[in-house]
């Protein structure tokens, strides 16, 4: 029985760049990979910064980018990851980073237990099925409208012997799935 961790930018990490002009560069409703061909091979944004500006593995405020180190990683586990580079260019600082907009899997694996907002968009409680996991590697939460990227703990291990800055893997439940006893009473 496989651990999932969902990860994400660390919290601590205040300092991050700020992309600008982000839905006039892409259409937010084309990170799928079934609609990965409406968006560019490569689309160069423009950042804001400081000279104390962190680049992080992984930004997820605007987009949800990583980092060509941690792409390689994705890419071990998920070899036909599709992915755009997003060079980030920062005019003022004179600095560019290059990012990658991994397009995941999305997978329908919540629970009956998680717990969504009014409107079904942001999981506030986050719980897996188990038997919706199906085994996989790394995905995208479906039903978030914010990415919700989930890794299972191979990925997670091979993540923590690296020296990766800027990323926060949490423990997500996963519910077992419970088998309904049907007895019938012959009284």
């Amino acid at each position: 029985m496989m651990d999932y961790f969902v990860l994400k930018q660390d919290e601590r990490c205040t300092d991050a760049p700020v992309l600008l002009d982000v839905r006039s560069r892409i259409d937010l409703r084309d990170i799928r990979p079934d609609r990965a061909h409406r968006i560019a091979d490569t689309v160069v944004m423009q950042v804001k910064s400081t000279l104390e500006t962190e680049y992080p593995d992984v930004l997820d405020g605007q987009l949800y980018l990583i980092s060509d180190r941690l792409k390689r990683i994705a890419a071990a586990y998920e070899p036909d990851l599709p992915v755009k580079l997003i060079p980030l260019m920062d005019r003022v600082q004179r600095k560019q980073s290059n990012y990658y907009l991994p397009l995941f899997e999305e997978a329908e694996v919540l629970s009956p237990s998680s717990e969504l907002n009014r409107d079904g968009t942001v999981v506030k409680k986050l719980v897996l099925q188990r038997s919706k996991l199906a085994g996989r590697k790394i995905f995208k939460i479906k039903e978030s409208a914010k990415p919700l990227i989930i890794v299972r703990l191979d990925v997670a291990e091979s993540l923590l012997r690296r020296d990766f800055a800027g990323i926060r893997l949490e423990r997500a439940a996963v519910e077992e799935d419970t088998k309904l006893e049907i007895t019938e009473n012959y009284s």
